[in-house]
């Protein structure tokens, strides 16, 4: 997912709470591979390491 569409993901979803239930790997403007992940249903950036964390307690969660 480009960062663009996650900040409109973002501006959409507004401060409610989201548990993150899959995430897409992020992309840049130019197309370029960023190392992080976008929520796919809030637009947070969440980092490698924050979404490791998170798969050791859910391991049912989804990625596209």
């Amino acid at each position: 997912m480009k960062q663009k569409k996650a900040e409109e993901l973002r501006d959409s979803w507004g401060d409610k709470p989201c548990d993150h239930p899959a995430f897409a790997k992020e992309y840049d403007a130019a197309g370029e591979r960023t190392g992080n992940y976008i929520c796919t249903q809030c637009g947070k950036t969440i980092s490698f390491r924050e979404r490791a964390e998170i798969r050791a307690t859910r391991p049912g969660l989804t990625e596209e």
